[in-house]
């Protein structure tokens, strides 16, 4: 009996132990996420073998946002989100006062991966970061 608890707990740790943890940082975990912003994505396009995502980024808080800071996005084979092809961030040198917004642009490609293949990725996983 104490040999069946005994496997059936390792069983459960060990497929506790395997599970991937779900990553929403493009960069550095130590970098500093803006709080209070909000992102809209306007459009996503194919343009040679890179994949593009266009949208605005809008602050939504009472402080000022101070140049150099970032948009970062994770880009996704299709819609259900499960195969990540990676991510990116863009360089933002605008400040924004609350209630302004930007326009923002980030591009994806891969020595890896044909990204050519997933006309119909998605992107999810928008922040906006000052780097550390």
């Amino acid at each position: 009996m104490k040999a069946t608890v005994l496997f059936i707990t390792s069983l459960i740790f060990i497929a506790a132990t395997c599970e991937e943890p779900v990553d929403t940082v493009v960069g550095s975990s130590n970098d500093t996420e803006i709080k209070n912003m909000s992102f809209t994505l306007d459009t996503t396009y194919l343009s040679g073998a890179s994949l593009v995502a266009r949208g605005k980024a809008q602050n939504d808080g009472r402080d000022r946002i101070t140049p150099t800071w970032y948009v970062e996005a994770q880009f996704y084979t299709d819609s259900t989100y499960i195969t990540k092809l990676g991510g990116n961030n863009t360089a933002i040198n605008v400040p924004l006062d609350p209630g302004q917004q930007t326009f923002w642009t980030i591009s994806f490609s891969s020595a890896q991966v044909d990204v050519r293949q997933f006309p119909r990725f998605r992107v999810k996983d928008i922040r906006a970061i000052y780097k550390n």
